[in-house]
């Protein structure tokens, strides 16, 4: 059993002893069954993708190919190339559930395991400090999008996906304010900074430049579509180190807990810069740093 890509669908050909039998299978057949497995817009649409970028490269769904696209995939976070696998396994799954392929060709040891050290959006002020610092200086292509994007969610705390689907008509710079479209389409007014009001106009200096002004999205890619929560995360892979990887996720747990220990929002007034439905959440996020609480206990002076 063989996949072959043709005209954007995907047809699998099934050798017999009578000859080759051809089925066609849209992917839109699969995107319906991810649907009725409730996963959401954005894992669908990730699932998508990732299956488009691997039959750009490869023809066939085999054992071989899988091996050779994860090795292609060596420069990108174990978190990546373990998402677009399961993208893949996924798409495998489905193809043996409708009697398609005999085989599944992702198996569980293809998976790069990620050891946990310690809380994963405990980052220290410092470390963000250096991040925020390599972004300013690092010289790349469509940088001032990507500075406009990653002290966007420093400093407001929104998610990756509600970034992706920013459009350019909710945002406000004159009155320093934007609608997000958080979950469950809710919207909600979120207040920017002066230099993050500043940052946004810079890209749109660039971004007015491109064939792609007329996007109704405020960001968009090099092709002039919509960002997607993958891509966010490949920007921030770009600026990360080895030693000082910060993630989207990590800016909002950051966020939170500055804004929450320099007394600048109260808790209700960041339940809502971050979009909790429930208060109790917000206080989740705002758990003291070590970083905070070392500073603090040294200043202890107990019996001496």
């Amino acid at each position: 059993m063989t996949i072959i890509i043709k005209n954007s669908n995907i047809l699998l050909k099934k050798v017999t002893s009578k000859g080759d039998v051809l089925y066609m299978v849209n992917l839109n057949e699969f995107k319906n069954y991810l649907i009725s497995c409730s996963k959401s817009k954005n894992t669908i649409s990730s699932y998508i993708s990732d299956l488009e970028q691997y039959f750009s490269q490869y023809s066939t769904l085999s054992r071989e190919n899988i091996l050779k696209y994860k090795n292609s995939l060596s420069s990108s976070s174990a978190s990546t190339i373990n998402r677009k696998l399961t993208s893949l396994k996924q798409y495998n799954e489905y193809l043996s559930s409708i009697k398609q392929v005999d085989g599944i060709y992702v198996l569980k040891e293809d998976f790069i395991k990620q050891q946990s050290k310690g809380n994963p959006t405990d980052v220290t002020t410092k470390q963000v400090e250096k991040f925020l610092q390599r972004v300013l200086t690092k010289d790349v292509d469509y940088k001032s999008r990507n500075i406009a994007i990653i002290f966007l969610i420093a400093n407001t705390g929104i998610r990756r996906s509600e970034c992706c689907n920013l459009l350019l008509k909710n945002i406000d710079l004159e009155n320093n304010e934007m609608i997000v479209i958080g979950k469950g389409n809710k919207e909600r007014t979120v207040l920017l900074t002066d230099k993050v009001v500043e940052l946004i106009k810079n890209y749109l200096v660039d971004r007015n430049k491109s064939r792609y002004k007329d996007s109704p999205y405020l960001f968009v890619s090099e092709r002039g579509e919509k960002l997607r929560p993958e891509t966010i995360n490949d920007i921030f892979d770009y600026y990360s180190t080895p030693k000082n990887k910060i993630r989207p996720h990590q800016l909002r747990h950051n966020y939170a807990s500055t804004v929450v220990e320099n007394n600048i929002l109260t808790l209700p007034e960041l339940q809502n810069q971050l979009g909790h439905s429930n208060i109790n959440t917000t206080g989740l996020y705002t758990h003291a740093r070590k970083d905070t609480i070392k500073k603090k206990i040294n200043k202890l002076c107990i019996g001496y």
